[in-house]
C-alpha cells in the first residue's frame, strides 16, 4: 500500500463526475498520487450517487465492495449525494467508513484526509454560501478534446419527485469571472468542447440578479475563449428559457445547435402534482421557437412514466405530444418513490406492470419519431469530433453499412456524449480532430459515413 495515495470510485451524473475531477486535482497539489488500483491505495474514495433507488444501491454496492476489502490501515471516504443524504448514519451502519463528505464541502478534501490521518471520523456536510473555489485545480477525465463545465450548484424548483434540492442545496450560480477562468484552463490543457451542466443551467445568473439574458450574455464570454470551439448546453429547465438564449443559439457559431430539456410529463394534471412549470402545449410553443430560429438544432428530452395518478388518459395525450412535437431523442423513466419527496406521499402508485407497459408504448411512439428524423439527416455534411477508433464486430449492423471492419468515432453537434451515441465513419483522421463527414446510413442509435473530401472521390 502506497502512502499518501489515494483512488477513486465515481458514480452518477456528469455533476459528480466534475466533483470527483475537482477532488483528485485539489489532493495531487497537497502532494497525495492517484492510483488506479483500490487495493493499493492509502485512501479510497466512493464518490456516489442517490437521486433514485437503483443509484443508491449502485453506491451502496461500491461502498460495501470496498469496505469488505479494506485493509488495516487503509481509509474509505464516501462523498457526494449519498454522503450527503445519510450522513453519519452511514458510519454507522458501515463502520469501515472513516469520514463522509457532501456535495457542498468537497472542495476541503485534502483537509478532510489530513483529519483522517489524525484518527478523526470526520462528518462534513455543511454547503458553501457560494461555489466559489474556481473548480481549479481539476484533472479532467473525460477524452481530452472534451470537458464540462459546471456553471451552477443546487436546484430551487420543488419539483415532488426530487431529491436533489435536498443533496444539492439552493440554486447557486458561479460567478462569470470563476467560470472564464476555468473555461480558459480546459481550452489550454486541450479542450475544444465545453459542456455546461447545472441542475437547470438556464437558470445561470437569476440569483446574481440577472433577470433575463444572463446564459445568453455568459455564451457570448465563452464564445472568445481561445481553442473552444463547440459550446454544448445541457439541462435546460422550461420556464427559464428565455427568448435571447434562443437567439444566442441561432447567433453564435460556437454554441452546438442542441437543445436538452427535461420536461418529465406534458399532460397538465400530471405536471400540476409533479409541481413543474407550464403545459404540454407551452412546451410545443417552446420546441416551435427553437425549430423556428434554429432549423437545424436537434432536441432531447426525458419523460416520467408512472407518476403517482397517472391515468391512461394522461398517457394518450403524452404519446400524441410526442407524435406532434417530433423530438429527435427521448428517454423514458419508470416514476420511482423517492425516500423523502412530496411523490412518495401521493396517492396509490402506478402498478409496476402497468408502467413499464406504458413505457414501452410511449418508447415506440419516440422510436417512430426518432427514426423519420434519422432518415432526414442522410446525405448531410456534418463536423464530427473524433474520439477514437473502434472494431466493429462481425455481427454489427454498422459493420455492414461501413464495409469495413474498423473505423472512427466521434459525435456531431447533434450528439451528446453517454446518451446519444454519434457517427462511425471511414477515411483519413485523428482523435481530437475535426472531420466533416456525410452521412450515408444509420442505426438504431448511430450514424455511419464517409469523409467529405472522399465522397467526389468515391462516387
Amino acid at each position: 500500500m502506497t502512502a499518501r495515495s489515494v483512488a477513486f470510485v465515481s458514480l452518477g451524473c456528469a455533476k459528480n463526475l466534475v466533483d470527483t475531477e475537482v477532488m483528485i486535482a485539489k489532493l495531487g497539489a497537497a502532494g497525495w498520487n492517484l492510483e488506479s488500483d483500490a487495493e493499493r491505495a492509502q485512501t479510497v474514495v466512493v464518490n456516489t450517487c442517490a437521486f433514485i433507488d437503483p443509484a443508491k444501491a449502485e453506491s451502496t454496492e461500491a461502498i460495501l465492495e470496498v469496505a469488505a476489502g479494506k485493509r488495516p490501515g487503509q481509509q474509505l471516504v464516501v462523498a457526494g449525494c449519498l454522503a450527503q443524504r445519510y450522513g453519519a448514519e452511514l458510519q454507522s451502519l458501515i463502520p469501515e467508513i472513516d469520514a463522509v463528505v457532501g456535495t457542498g464541502a468537497y472542495a476541503g478534501i485534502a483537509e478532510l484526509l489530513d483529519d483522517v490521518a489524525a484518527g478523526q471520523r470526520p462528518v462534513r456536510l455543511d454547503f458553501e454560501a457560494q461555489p466559489e473555489h474556481d473548480f481549479l485545480p481539476r484533472l479532467v477525465t473525460t477524452p481530452r478534446a472534451t470537458a464540462y463545465l459546471k456553471i451552477a450548484e443546487g436546484c430551487d424548483h420543488p419539483c415532488t419527485f426530487c431529491i436533489i434540492p435536498k443533496l444539492r442545496g439552493g440554486f447557486r450560480s458561479r460567478s462569470e469571472a470563476s467560470i472564464l477562468a476555468e473555461a480558459r484552463a480546459l481550452a489550454d490543457g486541450g479542450a475544444k468542447e465545453l459542456i455546461l451542466i447545472a441542475q437547470d443551467t438556464s437558470m445561470w445568473g437569476r440569483d446574481r440578479g440577472i433577470r433575463r439574458g444572463g446564459l445568453a450574455g455568459l455564451l457570448e464570454r465563452l464564445h472568445d475563449v481561445d481553442g473552444i470551439e463547440w459550446i454544448r448546453l445541457l439541462y435546460l429547465y422550461p420556464a427559464t428559457v428565455d427568448r435571447e438564449l434562443v437567439d444566442a443559439m441561432a447567433r453564435l457559431p460556437k454554441v452546438c445547435k442542441y437543445m436538452d430539456m427535461p420536461l418529465q410529463h406534458a399532460h397538465p394534471e400530471v405536471l400540476r402534482a409533479m409541481l413543474r412549470p407550464g403545459s404540454g402545449e407551452r412546451y410545443l410553443e417552446i420546441v416551435h421557437e427553437f425549430r423556428e430560429r434554429i432549423p437545424a438544432i436537434t432536441m432531447r428530452s426525458t419523460f416520467i412514466v408512472g407518476f403517482p395518478g397517472e391515468t391512461d388518459a394522461h398517457v394518450d395525450y403524452l404519446e400524441s405530444w410526442i407524435e406532434r412535437a417530433e423530438l429527435e431523442r427521448v428517454g423514458f423513466f419508470e416514476y420511482s418513490a423517492e425516500e423523502g419527496t412530496p411523490a412518495a406521499t401521493l396517492g396509490e402508485a402506478v402498478p409496476a406492470k402497468t408502467r413499464h407497459r406504458r413505457l414501452i408504448r410511449l418508447r415506440d411512439a419516440q422510436r417512430r419519431a426518432s427514426e423519420r428524423a434519422r432518415a432526414r439527416r442522410l446525405g448531410r455534411t456534418v463536423k464530427v469530433l473524433v474520439e477514437e477508433s473502434r472494431t466493429l464486430r462481425r455481427t454489427d449492423p454498422l459493420r455492414g453499412l461501413l464495409d469495413a471492419r474498423t473505423a472512427w468515432f466521434g459525435r456531431s453537434e447533434g450528439e451528446a456524449p453517454g446518451v446519444d451515441g454519434g457517427v462511425y465513419f471511414t477515411g483519413e483522421a485523428s482523435v481530437g480532430s475535426f472531420a466533416d463527414v456525410t452521412l450515408r446510413g444509420h442505426g438504431a442509435f448511430d450514424f455511419t459515413g464517409i469523409r467529405a473530401a472522399e465522397v467526389a472521390v468515391c462516387g
